[in-house]
């Protein structure tokens, strides 16, 4: 039994492709109204973002005020995405932007460093001498990374996000890994 393709078919799709392509159809949906399209949006993208927002702030409550915010913000900012490109580069520009300028207005608060580590993203409780050292990284060193490695964005779409080239964004992510890898140095040497 030889099953052909019928004529005009279109190829496979990878399960990135297929995600992105029902991404694109949650945003179209979401921006005729629909406002399960726009829920079923965030629940996919819920974690990660919190995810984001936690490495980028380090801080549990600040985090998901962060998320909360660039959720609204993608709400209000739907009708401005071109459905000719892709979703998550455009995505995650907003989302770093909005992280930047949150980040701006907010008042310093000591973090709680005694918190349930339950409540901590899975990552962050790998390395918690990791997650310090990218805490006091630069932002303009810290954003590439974080798009990269944990929104797991490609160079050129962490490039688009930010508004910088693939060489300027491999250069910071270079340059983001010696930093790190000093400071990694630095506090395992005996004091």
């Amino acid at each position: 039994m030889n099953a052909e393709a019928p004529v005009g078919a279109l190829p496979m799709s990878t399960p990135r492709e297929t995600a992105a392509l029902q991404a694109v159809q949650l945003v179209h949906a979401a921006t005729g109204g629909d406002l399960e399209a726009f829920e079923e949006l965030i629940r996919r993208m819920q974690r990660r973002v919190y995810g984001f927002a936690f490495q980028h702030l380090r801080d549990l409550d600040e985090a998901q005020d962060l998320s909360q915010e660039i959720f609204v913000k993608l709400y209000r900012n739907l009708d401005r995405f071109d459905q000719s490109r892709p979703f998550e580069p455009w995505f995650w520009k907003l989302a770093a932007n909005t992280a930047i300028n949150y980040r701006r207005k907010r008042v310093p608060t000591p973090t709680d460093r005694t918190a349930d580590d339950a409540a901590i993203p899975e990552r962050a409780q790998h390395d918690p001498v990791l997650a310090e050292a990218l805490a006091e990284l630069d932002p303009s060193y810290r954003l590439p990374l974080l798009l990269h490695y944990y929104a797991d964005l490609s160079l050129e779409q962490v490039a688009m996000s930010l508004n910088l080239t693939i060489p300027a964004i491999k250069s910071r992510l270079h340059r983001a890994r010696a930093v790190l890898r000093n400071a990694l140095a630095e506090t395992a040497e005996p004091q």
